[in-house]
């Protein structure tokens, strides 16, 4: 049994689906695709029936006695919302820890990565799992990390890194690295260019975690747009930007056949979870040969 299943062992699927029917009505829409699932991104939050004390006591913590800025929370999540962004913490480093779990032959203390951790919404829960793991954090955005070195040095070591590579780590130095929407931002030449580079700090049958925009999430583009994509694999849409990046953190687009053709290269692709973050973005696991 993996930890995070230990972990929420005392949580009653049935009951909380019973006790909270709009819930499960939306799990039956497929809103959700559980009752667990709406319990950490939202039912904390809203404090609903059927949620254990053990439950709230871990996913409830909070890391600092005062949380990022708004205008860091705006810049990483998209809104300035305190409990949207802590709830996104919560649901995505759960559906992280899930996935890593699932995978064979990993044990404990392991080092990960979290390339583009922003300030700190997935590690600073995923931290909080009963693993014996050593965490480490990079951005392009020197403010977020110097937010994570002053409140967040506790939970891992945090560095800028910059918009090419390299990272100021040594060959082979993580177990495992995960990668929030970042792919999901990048042109295609760079996203090559980290590629290449997250292969490089990854040890041999070592693991990586990326998440992408999907075919189905394209359905409410232009025509014009649908055609590049089926016809190349890789939509790069640019549009105003994020205040606080850079001109070239645009939006992107990745066909499963292009994630098969052009990131095999580098990994080996695994297998790609549709909607496996929060629901969304899909995420891509993959294993350095």
């Amino acid at each position: 049994m993996s930890h995070a299943n230990i972990f929420f062992k005392d949580f009653d699927e049935a009951t909380y689906l019973k006790l909270n029917p709009d819930v499960s009505e939306a799990v039956r829409n497929r809103s959700f695709t559980s009752g667990l699932e709406h319990c950490i991104s939202h039912g904390l939050h809203e404090d609903r029936p059927g949620i254990s004390q053990s439950i709230k006591d871990h996913m409830l913590y909070s890391p600092t006695e005062s949380p990022p800025p708004e205008h860091l929370r705006k810049r990483v999540h998209g809104d300035e919302s305190l409990s949207n962004f802590e709830n996104a913490g919560r649901l995505i480093s759960y559906n992280i820890h899930s996935s890593i779990n699932s995978i064979s032959g990993l044990d404990e203390n392991n080092r990960i990565l979290d390339f583009g951790c922003g300030c700190g919404r997935v590690v600073s829960y995923l931290s909080r799992f009963p693993d014996k793991n050593s965490f480490y954090g990079t951005d392009i955005d020197g403010e977020v990390i110097a937010w994570c070195q002053s409140e967040l040095s506790n939970l891992g070591a945090f560095v800028t890194n910059k918009a090419i590579p390299p990272l100021p780590f040594e060959d082979g130095f993580f177990d495992i690295i995960y990668s929030i929407s970042v792919f999901t931002h990048l042109p295609e030449e760079m996203q090559f260019l980290w590629l290449e580079e997250l292969r490089r700090v990854t040890r041999r049958d070592g693991y990586l975690l990326l998440t992408t925009h999907g075919e189905e999430l394209f359905s409410e583009a232009p025509d014009i747009y649908k055609r590049q994509l089926g016809k190349d694999g890789f939509f790069y849409s640019v549009g105003n930007g994020t205040e606080g990046l850079p001109d070239f953190y645009q939006t992107t687009f990745h066909t499963d056949a292009y994630i098969h053709e052009q990131w095999s290269k580098y990994f080996e692709i695994e297998r790609i979870l549709k909607k496996g973050i929060m629901s969304h973005q899909d995420l891509v696991i993959c294993k350095n040969r």
